[in-house]
């Protein structure tokens, strides 16, 4: 990368760095070994000495502003004092051309100790547990807690020494001023203390019960709980009891159930705590207290490890360190930050981006390395007992800081809890509660409406995810909480409320909209029951809560009641829709008409005749008829009777069709003639009323068998009849309008409706 490179946003050196080599002066950088959550790992040599290391570039997405750079060298520096054998030191500290910050680490290549199968060994696990407790012993002695004790971060060096990696989210317990300073506390979830996954404030305690997770990792082979589910996993951590161990592996039982209880005081009080109870085990177990001898060794408990002359020795050099580290520091300050988070070791797992729930655990894969809500609190954190052994800061006196008035307190602590993502729980810790309070007790504060859309854009992401899982009952809490502080504080005019409301209602809209362009009526019906239970009134939906899906199309059968009828016409804005009966009024639904209504028989004529002498009725036309003909010999008032009874009984309105509507029902040209295009006319009574030459979606045209009754002309003398009947082949003369007072032998009739738009949809 050029020297005079122009400046670059922070997502655009990310791209660099992810595609091109960095120039670090005295470095030659040969490859990428790796990328974590806050960083990038490169495999490089060290110029002046022709040795390997590993450079760690810290992204610059993580350190944003020239404050927390400097904290974090500063930092970086402190860590780097940590001089132990079995903890991987720091051989230098610096920024790149770009003001990119990296440190420079030992390359250690032969692996960690979870790509070892220790099951077997029990002599090798502890021996692995003595390094890593000296290391931390030592660490917490200087105010250090490292917060990712894990299996990545165990190293073997060449001489197969395990080695304690990865001090960069570590935090000093000293420290007044906090790096991260929305108080985030990290770690990865297989291996977190409850009270870290909680993001409270942690000492050396939790790192102990990482380490009694890696112990029983090591003596099993996996972890002793699994779950995808980060929350889960976290529970299970928090109130699941600690799984029993193999009958082989029994002697550790007692062991690993005090370094992992659940409550920090019941655990091992310090690292030197859980060495002393290793080396009892071990005797009991009938191995020496003391490691064999190797190329390297392992502080283990001071009276076994010196002699008196070394004790002298070691005191006499204790006070020289102290005199020249008092003369050197005098007057000297040293703040130290809290690191971000870095990834130190292979393999390296990108951290998620994905927003939390409203618990303080966000969803991750089981194992991964997480930033998680630490609690941050506004008075600083204890020393630690030893404070006096710190050779890199001066502790000043704690000054009593006083008391807030109870609104003001409420007012901080909800800022402080919507940092920390607790929203809504836990009760009587959370924003809400806080915000409810403050605004109780200072209802006029200019800070309530920035807090209260502060807390409203906290909990966007979590009530997007609520409503993209399905969560339905985790929304509807999120989305009436927010409104209750939206009505409380006056903010149901602000953008803030605006956004929070649309991403319900607009998931919902959303939902609709998909439903009606699928035409999926179950999707549809799901979305309004949806909108019911998140208590989103269908007004704010619309138009689309309201349109419906029409599947019907012209030539469907619809049933209405007992009577089925074709779909002819959809309905339109202007026009209702049309459906006919398939073919004519049958002589048995006739029959059943005139039973139970009781109607007597009209009389009956020939159509071409001016005089007939011979008596007929619907009963008795005069020819032989079977039940599936069509009734004839019906006046139009008989016609209209029977639509009336058939339309009570079916609960909807029947009527006689147009001359138009018959035409366009029957498909027949205004000129069908007998004899055209297969009419047959002249047989002698009638067939039938299914068996017609002519059909149209399912419709009998009846042409050739009976004419049929329109409704035009109502109460005029001469009544039009349409189409053909089996009379008109017999004779030349054609009498189209007769008396509708009277029936015929060759006309019948059949029934239409009228549709709305509202009865073709489903809903």
């Amino acid at each position: 990368m050029a020297a005079n490179t122009p400046e670059f946003s922070p997502d655009e050196l990310d791209e660099l760095l992810s595609g091109v080599l960095p120039d670090i002066p005295g470095y030659r950088v040969l490859r990428l070994l790796g990328r974590g959550g806050m960083s990038y790992v490169y495999l490089g040599v060290e110029e002046s000495l022709d040795r390997q290391v590993a450079i760690k570039v810290i992204k610059p997405v993580a350190l944003q502003d020239e404050v927390s750079m400097q904290r974090f060298e500063k930092e970086a520096r402190t860590i780097a004092k940590l001089q132990h054998p079995c903890i991987v030191g720091i051989h230098a500290v610096g920024r790149m051309e770009l003001g990119l910050l990296y440190y420079v680490m030992p390359y250690l290549s032969r692996g960690h100790v979870g790509q070892r199968d220790l099951r077997n060994d029990e002599a090798q696990i502890i021996e692995v547990l003595r390094a890593l407790l000296s290391a931390l012993d030592y660490a917490h002695g200087h105010g250090i807690v490292h917060r990712d004790v894990k299996a990545e971060n165990v190293l073997f060096d060449h001489t197969d020494r395990p080695l304690l990696t990865d001090f960069g989210i570590a935090i000093s317990k000293r420290d007044r001023s906090r790096m991260t300073g929305g108080g985030k506390a990290m770690g990865s979830w297989g291996y977190m203390a409850p009270e870290q996954a909680r993001g409270e404030d942690v000492d050396g305690r939790a790192d102990l019960y990482a380490l009694g997770v890696l112990t029983y990792e090591m003596l099993c082979g996996a972890l002793p709980y699994r779950n995808r589910d980060t929350v889960a996993l976290a529970l299970m951590h928090a109130m699941d009891p600690v799984p029993q161990l193999p009958a082989d592996k029994a002697h550790w039982q007692g062991f690993i159930d005090k370094a992992m209880a659940k409550a920090p005081a019941q655990r091992f009080a310090s690292a030197q705590d859980m060495l002393d109870a290793l080396d009892q085990m071990a005797i009991k177990q009938g191995q020496a207290a003391t490691p064999p001898p190797r190329a390297w060794t392992v502080p283990t408990a001071l009276g076994t490890a010196a002699s008196r002359f070394g004790l002298v020795a070691l005191a006499l050099l204790a006070l020289l360190v102290a005199a020249i580290a008092t003369a050197f520091w005098s007057g000297k300050e040293q703040a130290r930050e809290e690191i971000a988070e870095i990834q130190t070791s292979a393999p390296l797992v990108e951290a998620p981006t994905q927003p939390a729930t409203d618990d303080p655990l966000p969803a991750d894969a089981n194992n991964h390395s997480v930033v998680a809500e630490e609690a941050s609190t506004d008075q600083p954190p204890a020393a630690p007992a030893n404070e006096d052994e710190s050779p890199t800061a001066i502790e000043e006196e704690p000054v009593e800081q006083p008391a807030l008035p109870p609104g003001e307190l409420a007012l901080n602590n909800a800022s402080e809890q919507i940092t920390r993502r607790r929203l809504t729980q836990p009760p009587g810790g959370n924003a809400l509660e806080s915000l409810l309070t403050a605004q109780r007790l200072q209802p006029r504060s200019a800070q309530l409406p920035v807090l209260g859309n502060r807390w409203l854009g906290a909990a966007l992401p979590y009530l997007a995810n609520a409503l993209q899982a399905g969560d339905d009952d985790t929304a509807k809490s999120l989305h009436d909480s927010g409104r209750q502080l939206a009505e409380q504080l006056a903010l149901a005019d602000g953008e803030a409320w605006r956004e929070f409301s649309a991403a319900m209602t607009g998931t919902l809209r959303k939902q609709l909209q998909d439903a009606l362009q699928r035409r999926d009526v179950n999707a549809l019906q799901n979305a309004r029951q949806r909108a019911q239970r998140l208590g989103i009134p269908g007004a704010q939906l619309e138009p689309e809560y309201s349109r419906t899906i029409v599947l019907a199309k012209p030539g469907d059968p619809l049933k209405h009641g007992g009577t089925t009828m074709i779909l002819v016409r959809m309905p339109s804005d202007k026009n209702a829709g049309l459906a006919t009966m398939p073919t004519a009024v049958t002589r048995s639904t006739y029959d059943a008409f005139a039973s139970a209504t009781k109607r007597p028989p009209g009389s009956c004529r020939n159509r071409m005749a001016l005089l007939s002498l011979k008596k007929r009725s619907w009963n008795d036309p005069g020819f032989s008829q079977s039940g599936d003909h069509p009734a004839v010999c019906v006046s139009v008032a008989d016609a209209e009777a029977f639509a009336s009874w058939l339309g009570q009984r079916d609960g909807v309105k029947y009527r006689l069709p147009s001359k138009a509507e018959w035409q366009v029902l029957a498909g027949a040209p205004a000129t069908a003639t007998c004899g055209a295009g297969g009419i047959v006319c002249g047989s002698e009574g009638t067939t039938p009323a299914a068996r017609s030459p002519s059909f149209r979606n399912g419709i009998s045209s009846m042409l050739g068998n009976a004419r049929e009754w329109p409704s035009d002309c109502a109460g005029c003398r001469d009544h039009p009849t349409v189409g053909l009947g089996w009379r008109d082949g017999s004779s030349s003369r054609e009498n189209n309008n007769v008396d509708p007072n009277y029936g015929y032998d060759d006309v019948g009739f059949r029934l239409v409706r009228d549709l709305s738009h509202e009865e073709l949809e489903q809903h």
